[in-house]
């Protein structure tokens, strides 16, 4: 699994399009775009959910697509939000960012559409 990082609108979604196109042996790998946003809508679904089951929410990801391209937002960085919703999902995201990174063969942090590998 490949895990590209890095905040809002920096190339992250072409970078793993290029990455998934390039797969080991011309096998093309599937993309899953935005997961913080698959981490939003697991809160909403489980609103009890601690880090242990958010950790464990990204690793069934990690484990049942273990040759994907995934693409996550950075969310916890500038303004800690008021609303404690917000702040809650900001936790959970890194969390499951942790997690998944953990997990990755290789990690990316997109920056300005320039790809710097951190894994």
């Amino acid at each position: 699994m490949i895990l590209i990082m890095g905040g809002a609108f920096q190339g992250k979604e072409e970078a793993a399009r290029r990455m998934a196109a390039a797969g080991e042996n011309g096998e093309k790998r599937e993309v899953i775009s935005r997961f913080h946003e698959r981490v939003r809508e697991y809160l909403h679904a489980h609103p009890e959910a601690g880090e242990e089951k958010i950790r464990a929410f990204a690793a069934e990801t990690a484990e049942s697509c273990p040759t994907a391209v995934i693409t996550m937002d950075e969310v916890g960085c500038g303004v800690v939000p008021m609303d404690r919703e917000e702040r809650r999902y900001r936790e959970a995201a890194g969390w499951a960012g942790q997690e998944l990174a953990a997990r990755a063969e290789t990690v990316w942090r997109m920056l300005a559409g320039i790809p710097m590998r951190i894994k």
